[in-house]
């Protein structure tokens, strides 16, 4: 995995601050799910069914499919076949984000096309939103939607968002001069590329890239479109002074993946760069709790993916020591386990973590 290894240099990192509940990853105790050095799973690209108890994950292995593991023993379950191509049921230009339906179906997208599949993996529906390229997928009250300027864009209904541009509309964002309607093309192709989205029956979360640091999450309702703002804490986005690669750390907004939690928090995951793993927010109320890593980052390959009652789904960064003597992390992960969380400071909210 040397080719796809990054190296992650923390020149300072700053303290929470007054977050209304901290919690840890107690690492001393957990269940191992899979441990392989051969696997190499990426944690922006994949997706829990805990009723299930199934793992979907993008991997090498199956560079056109999608791999489906137990997560209770970590056996191999199935893989679904996502090929290449220009039929109603391939990728063009190959598979992209995973996002599940309530019912076990899964939505895989692709640049312009989402392919739903059945509970036991076979393909029953695909779809061209007329939108801007983009990778972004959630399942928004049973049916596939993509992101959109100002909005976003569910399958078989209108465009979603008092703002939101799509399909013969998006001709009306019009420039004066050709310089502008390329820098207009170019901004609002990266936008939606990189936009990130979770849905719930009712609502889409969207977690876009910003110039600068953002201090909401846009959400957008199905009845009326109506566009609301969840505030996020600022321990959350105070990432400090933060190098990767040499160059100052990217915006929050690039690595932080959302998803929800069995009690209907929203879950934002932050990958390798961060002290914090992870906020999760009642969007209902904004209370919310932060799961810190450890204050020496001596966890710094572990990433939180996912967040169950008072427990996390932990992948483990593949590393090595090269020649220059210092400690490389991947970008992929070869174990999976859960582990309990640990009170550390703060109250919880009701309705989180298990209380």
């Amino acid at each position: 995995m040397t080719g796809r290894a990054i190296f992650l240099a923390i020149l300072a990192i700053p303290q929470v601050g007054s977050a209304q509940h901290i919690v840890e990853i107690d690492y001393s105790v957990g269940r191992t799910i899979l441990d392989d050095e051969w696997r190499a799973i990426r944690p922006s690209d994949l997706a829990t069914d805990w009723d299930r108890n199934l793992l979907y994950v993008h991997d090498p292995e199956e560079p056109n499919g999608v791999m489906v593991f137990s997560l209770e023993t970590g056996e191999w379950v199935r893989t679904i076949p996502t090929p290449r191509g220009d039929g109603p049921f391939e990728f063009p230009q190959g598979k992209g984000r995973l996002s599940l339906a309530a019912d076990g179906r899964l939505h895989v997208s692709g640049m312009n096309r989402v392919i739903t599949y059945d509970p036991n993996g076979n393909p029953v529906g695909h779809w061209t939103p007329e939108a801007p390229a983009s990778q972004g997928v959630c399942d928004l009250g049973g049916k596939p939607a993509v992101p959109l300027p100002g909005g976003v864009l569910r399958h078989e209904t209108e465009a979603i968002g008092e703002n939101a541009v799509a399909g013969r509309s998006l001709g009306a964002l019009r420039a004066s001069t050709v310089e502008e309607a390329q820098t207009m093309m170019q901004s609002s192709m990266m936008s939606m590329f990189r936009t990130k989205l979770m849905c719930t029956d009712d609502q889409a979360f969207a977690v876009k890239t910003y110039e600068g640091i953002p201090d909401s999450v846009v959400v957008y309702s199905l009845e009326g479109g109506k566009r609301e703002h969840i505030p996020l804490p600022t321990e959350f986005t105070d990432m400090g002074e933060c190098m990767r690669g040499g160059k100052p750390c990217p915006p929050w907004s690039h690595a932080t993946m959302p998803s929800m939690d069995d009690r209907g928090n929203l879950v934002l995951t932050t990958g390798l760069e961060w002290y914090v793993a992870a906020a999760i927010i009642n969007p209902k109320t904004g209370c919310y709790a932060l799961i810190r890593k450890d204050p020496s980052f001596s966890d710094r390959d572990q990433v939180a993916v996912r967040v169950r009652a008072d427990s996390v789904l932990v992948l483990q960064m593949d590393s090595e020591i090269r020649d220059d003597g210092v400690r490389h992390i991947n970008v992929y992960g070869n174990k999976a386990s859960m582990h309990p969380l640990r009170h550390v400071s703060g109250e919880s909210c009701e309705g989180m973590l298990g209380r």
